[in-house]
């Protein structure tokens, strides 16, 4: 089997839905692609959302941006999936397990024929699972299938605290660990602002104060 040939600068969205489109939008305005391909099972949202797109591209570096199909994974350097059923009202993501697990059966192998040899990232819900899935199913390497964790969740609550103590939130170092999901938790014991400690900050602003005790 022949060494395939990575396009740097090519990425593949399979799934136009709000997640795979936002996406694609802003990889579009960060300039690190010169080529973006779209890829659903609608091929008119895909061109639909290709043709949205590529409008801004006068407003942005100099790339192309299509609908496709799976042959044009085969040179990618990153294929992001967001495609799956959507979270319904009174769902949890583990409730979508079994839906988008069979998405991925009907996209991941088409991927894998085409001896995809760039990065895999995982943006569908219940995300850790999926990735596990498309781990098995692609065949390939763990250190090409990346799931995309709690990186939204984390963000979030860098926000949330930014907005709180008054303070950028670029600066708000904070991280949610753990599944994607009910279970996961945060990790206060290391979250800081520009490397001062939470816990410092927030006495010394008189958020909480703590109870000193001793023997009498």
């Amino acid at each position: 089997m022949t060494k395939q040939i990575i396009n740097s600068k090519k990425a593949v969205m399979v799934g136009c839905g709000f997640v795979g489109s936002a996406s694609v939008f802003a990889l579009m305005q960060s300039g690190l692609f010169t080529e973006i391909v779209l890829i659903d099972a609608d091929k008119n949202k895909a061109e639909g959302e290709a043709m949205d797109i590529s409008h801004g591209v006068p407003f942005a570096s100099p790339m192309k941006i299509y609908a496709g199909d799976y042959d044009d994974a085969a040179d990618a350097a990153i294929v992001i999936i967001s495609a799956g059923a959507g979270q319904k009202p009174g769902e949890t993501r583990l409730d979508l397990v079994n839906k988008n697990v069979a998405i991925f059966k009907s996209i991941i192998p088409e991927i894998a024929k085409r001896n995809f040899a760039g990065i895999m990232l995982v943006v569908a819900n219940p995300v850790d699972i999926l990735t596990q899935v498309a781990i098995k199913l692609s065949g390939l390497p763990e250190n090409r299938v990346i799931g995309s964790g709690t990186v939204l969740d984390s963000a979030r609550l860098r926000y949330r605290l930014g907005e709180h103590l008054s303070v950028d939130s670029r600066s708000v170092h904070a991280f949610i660990v753990g599944e994607h999901g009910d279970s996961e938790v945060v990790a206060w014991s290391s979250a800081n602002v520009s490397g001062v400690p939470l816990s410092e900050i927030c006495e010394m602003r008189g958020h909480y104060k703590h109870k000193k005790t001793r023997k009498k």
